[in-house]
């Protein structure tokens, strides 16, 4: 992975890794953490998902809010909103009467669940906790951050919320948060970001929309594009003659119509998408964004594991 991939990333504690679901944000994700922590950090991977993705990779049962150390050396929680309000009354604001009579009571608890933005808020006063005030407890206390973020729609909420209740004139421990969390967003040398796609039409239509959108809400931009599933090793645009020339010998093979055809789709499925990477690739450019290239395994690897996929990719980081 070229670009200087870690120059990059010198400063920058939470690091968010956002992109369409189902582009390999989890997979990014630990890949990260392996490279930081191969790197002597001390590394912790955020999530806010109906379960953990991460430990069940290092074959281990999903976590649950509290933060667990892997074998691999890094750390993993799953976000609860529930569990978070408890400790943010609890623990920050020393509020144990208020919360066990008011917040405590069903109908606040049907509320605060409902109520859009409240979720959001204290996910980001978790991750101001961990990256700025915990540092006197040495458990919590951590070198990076990785945020393994929501899906698109969801991920880009996250970094409207704080600013949109600070508009509201609403004023107390509540306007403080958002500020403080509205104050680590910002400044682009505490917090990160990476945009996630595949070399695939819709992917790559939201790459670019969410990069806008990012950059409207935080005035700077993504840390780079990780374009998963890469087939730049592959096919090229040099090698797109000898592949139509290499498909074609193949099907001579084949005596069956529909084998044939299947092949067929199968390059064309291939060519697809190294257009799609081309493009990315130009926009990338002329938009002064690292792009790095992870390649697509499972191209050249039968049956690989996600844990054999994220060893790879933690490879590439580091080239």
């Amino acid at each position: 992975m070229k670009n200087n991939f870690s120059q990059k990333i010198s400063t920058q504690k939470v690091l968010f890794v956002l992109g369409k679901g189902g582009v390999g944000k989890t997979i990014l994700s630990a890949s990260l953490a392996q490279y930081f922590s191969s790197k002597n950090e001390k590394v912790l991977i955020v999530q806010w998902a109906l379960k953990d993705s991460i430990s069940p990779i290092y074959d281990l049962a999903p976590c649950g809010h509290q933060t667990v150390t892997l074998p691999c050396g890094f750390s993993v929680m799953n976000y609860n909103s529930s569990e978070t309000i408890r400790e943010y009354f609890l623990q920050h604001l020393k509020m144990k009467l208020i919360y066990n009579l008011v917040i405590e009571n069903k109908h606040v608890q049907k509320f605060i669940k409902a109520a859009p933005g409240i979720a959001e808020l204290f996910f980001l006063g978790r991750l101001f906790w961990l990256s700025e005030l915990s540092k006197s407890n040495e458990s919590n206390k951590f070198d990076r951050i990785i945020v393994d973020a929501p899906a698109t729609g969801h991920g880009v909420s996250l970094f409207k919320i704080a600013k949109t209740i600070s508009n509201l004139g609403i004023t107390g421990p509540l306007a403080k948060e958002c500020e403080r969390v509205q104050n680590l967003l910002n400044d682009s040398s505490k917090t990160g970001y990476f945009i996630t796609s595949i070399p695939e039409e819709l992917p790559y239509e939201e790459m670019k929309k969410l990069t806008q959108e990012m950059q409207k809400n935080l005035n700077y931009s993504p840390l780079g594009i990780f374009l998963n599933l890469s087939i730049h090793k592959y096919v090229s645009k040099e090698k797109t003659k000898d592949i139509t020339i290499y498909f074609e010998g193949l099907s001579s093979d084949f005596k069956s119509k529909d084998s044939v055809s299947d092949l067929y789709h199968l390059k064309n499925i291939l060519m697809d998408r190294n257009k799609i990477e081309a493009l990315s690739q130009t926009w990338c450019q002329e938009n002064n964004f690292p792009c790095f290239l992870i390649p697509d395994q499972s191209l050249i690897q039968k049956n690989i594991s996600d844990r054999e996929i994220v060893d790879l990719v933690t490879k590439e980081m580091n080239l």
